[in-house]
């Protein structure tokens, strides 16, 4: 369970007192079609189906079904519609306290947030009030990781000479959860995948933000940028990018059975690594024992999007950036001066090293079949766990 029964109820309690001030806010800055959406289509039940989900993926070896496989659900994004009354109670059970900026959440909260959802293998959890949509990702992605160290890499060395003063106020995030969104976003909750944080008026505040997406959709990027600029007024650039896998992935060994796995002779836990992976092509599909663990990466894509100046609302700054052309390499750049106030001497341009990025992502494809080779092994070894009571996972095999 997420945590004991015992206080389970009384948390709960807290939890509708607590939101019902800032739920009837919110539903005041919402249209009538969306409170609609919030309160109909029978959503009664979606705090219960998001908690299963959430348990389940903490019991590996539970029998519960969730109409998930372990498989599909580590793989693919939970999302779900859900009423904001619905996440406030969640997020209490959670301990992800997604109150407006009057919340205090004390640092024993955040604490406790952060070793929840570490311990219930969640990689992100965010929720968007006004789309009342809640979506969770519990796998890890190298590939998503390839372009984030791509622009961390270029704000470091755009900033790296600066005086020691001005540098202390610039600072690159990742796995931070940001909450204080207002407007029609108020009690909305979200971990980018970077953030770059600049100090201003004694507080430091994201200004840049990157969203990757992989099993997100296009369509979950471009909320994540509106949520960003209409419900921060301190973020002025959001950049999205967005990569495909062609065929989508399908587990190979799915329909395995004992024999076929005997067949596949698995190497022992740590023995395998990307250097085993072959790649069939430039970007994928990747492949290792004849199988395919990652398809091809057929397209990948930035956008950079801006606030509008006139109407206040998000909108796609240029044109789209192929980033997989290694003879046109994206020239993407951005002045120190766009997110802070400094001296002409400090100014500095904020450049990508694209020519490394296209080495990063042929790696990261080899290990996210590495890390898909081993979630399959984990759930080969739940499979035994379910049919043999007696069995036990090794002391080796039994870590995370």
């Amino acid at each position: 369970m997420l945590y004991s029964e015992k206080t389970s109820a009384r948390k709960e309690q807290h939890a509708a007192k607590d939101s019902t001030l800032l739920y009837d806010h919110i539903r005041s800055v919402t249209s009538a079609g969306e409170e609609q959406l919030a309160v109909g289509k029978n959503l009664k039940a979606s705090y219960d189906q998001a908690r299963e989900c959430l348990e389940h993926s903490n019991d590996r070896r539970s029998r519960a079904n969730t109409g998930h496989s372990y498989s599909d659900l580590y793989e693919n994004n939970f999302s779900i519609k859900m009423p904001v009354e619905e996440w406030m109670k969640l997020g209490h059970r959670l301990n992800y306290l997604e109150m407006d900026q009057r919340s205090g959440a004390s640092l024993q909260d955040y604490s406790r947030c952060k070793a929840n959802t570490l311990t219930l293998g969640i990689r992100n959890i965010r929720y968007n009030s006004s789309t009342s949509t809640l979506i969770i990702q519990f796998m890890p992605c190298p590939v998503r990781e390839s372009v984030v160290s791509i622009f961390s890499a270029g704000f470091i060395s755009a900033t790296a000479d600066l005086p020691a003063p001005v540098r202390r106020n610039i600072a690159t995030v990742t796995g931070q959860d940001f909450i204080g969104f207002g407007g029609k976003y108020l009690g909305s909750g979200k971990r980018p995948d970077l953030a770059v944080l600049f100090k201003d008026a004694g507080a430091r505040k994201a200004k840049f933000i990157l969203e990757v997406g992989f099993a997100e959709t296009y369509e979950d990027l471009v909320q994540d940028a509106k949520m960003w600029l209409e419900g921060k007024h301190e973020v002025s650039v959001v950049v999205l990018a967005k990569f495909e896998e062609t065929p989508a992935y399908r587990c190979p060994t799915r329909d395995f059975n004992d024999e076929d796995f005997e067949r596949l002779e698995s190497p022992p836990a740590l023995e395998l690594d990307g250097s085993s992976i072959r790649l069939d092509g430039e970007y994928g599909p990747a492949i290792y024992k004849g199988l395919a663990w990652v398809g091809r990466i057929s397209t990948a894509f930035m956008e950079v999007w801006k606030r509008d100046p006139v109407t206040g609302l998000a909108t796609q700054n240029g044109d789209r950036i192929d980033i997989c052309t290694p003879t046109d390499p994206p020239q993407l750049q951005f002045r120190l001066s766009d997110f802070l106030d400094i001296t002409p001497e400090n100014e500095r341009t904020i450049s990508f090293r694209w020519d490394n990025f296209l080495f990063f992502l042929q790696d990261s494809i080899k290990e996210l079949a590495v890390l898909r080779y081993y979630n399959m092994l984990r759930l080969r070894a739940k499979q035994a766990g379910i049919r043999d009571h007696d069995y036990q996972p090794s002391s080796q095999g039994s870590s995370n």
